[in-house]
């Protein structure tokens, strides 16, 4: 039996599984966003984005358009600002519940950012009451815009991390993207921000939250410095034991693992750029050893910094 009658329904939307990302240069403002977009279901989409400069301050028309997007940073740091109001902050690690309802909605970064965000038409975001019954009604109403934010952690942030790595080059990794797209989803589903009740009044965070995402801003700011377990417990004042335990559940490594994680990314950003020697920027992100520098990116993205070609 047919879920609706014939002369309600919409034109079916055309869907074709596993097929290669659509690719574009958004210019917004007087930057340029690299956008690929994932297909997964008619009405939902996977978006890649990135933001290839600081925004400095200034703020941009946030991209997403879509009646709802949920945005993951997996790199940088980015603050949304619904209506011309204070500014929200997403760091690495964290997500975000966006939702404009064509109002004016904006956003900055403080250095070059990597997020991503599965969003979804109205009629798909409704179907999301058959996921979950604890989906908020705000983020089902077309007139009122919303925005909430939370840290990733465990499989949550793992499935986030994955799927900002993996680019669809083939049908596999599609498939795999697909796949990976609706455990994450699911997981989301299960956040307090989908409540009726915990969703209309944002969740604050606990004074652990907040230093330990304090001591990764530190890590992803000052990644070319030497840092101590002591002295970032210290800094961001919190003790050792929970600095530890509270990386290993939020960003699924250790801080030293975080560590050079961050600097691998930049190390590879400054690789792509082209402008500096391999040893240049092995000491920029704090190695000075060139050889132990090359071997950690090797372990990171599998290839020498040599074999890494500018992208310009």
């Amino acid at each position: 039996m047919p879920d609706q009658d014939a002369s309600t329904r919409s034109a079916p939307t055309t869907y074709c599984p596993f097929k290669a990302p659509s690719r574009l240069t958004l210019p917004v403002g007087d930057q340029a966003i690299d956008i690929r977009r994932f297909e997964q279901r008619p009405g939902i989409a996977l978006v890649h984005a990135n933001v290839n400069q600081a925004t400095n301050g200034q703020r941009l028309a946030w991209p997403g358009k879509s009646h709802l997007q949920i945005v993951f940073v997996s790199q940088g740091h980015i603050a949304f600002a619904p209506n011309d109001s204070d500014l929200n902050h997403c760091a690495s690690g964290d997500w975000a519940l966006v939702k404009p309802a064509g109002l004016p909605f904006h956003f900055s970064c403080q250095q070059t950012c990597q997020l991503h965000w599965l969003e979804f038409d109205e009629q798909a975001a409704a179907s999301l009451t058959g996921f979950s019954d604890t989906v908020s009604p705000q983020l089902l109403d077309p007139d009122k815009s919303f925005l909430n934010s939370g840290s990733a952690a465990g499989r949550l942030l793992a499935l986030g991390q994955e799927l900002s790595e993996l680019e669809g080059a083939n049908t596999r990794e599609r498939l795999l993207i697909e796949a990976k797209t609706l455990e994450w989803l699911a997981l989301l589903l299960d956040q307090p921000a989908f409540s009726p009740c915990r969703a209309i009044v944002p969740q604050r965070a606990s004074r652990d939250e907040l230093a330990l995402a304090a001591a990764a801003r530190i890590l992803e700011t000052r990644y070319g410095e030497d840092h101590s377990i002591a002295q970032l417990s210290r800094t961001v004042h919190l003790n050792e034991f929970k600095l530890k335990r509270g990386f290993k559940e939020r960003f699924g490594t250790t801080v030293f693992g975080y560590l050079r994680q961050k600097r691998m990314e930049r190390a590879r950003e400054f690789l792509q750029a082209g402008e500096r020697s391999v040893i240049e920027i092995a000491n920029a992100v704090g190695y000075s050893n060139p050889s132990h520098f090359a071997r950690a990116f090797k372990e990171a993205y599998g290839l020498n910094p040599s074999e890494i070609s500018p992208s310009h």
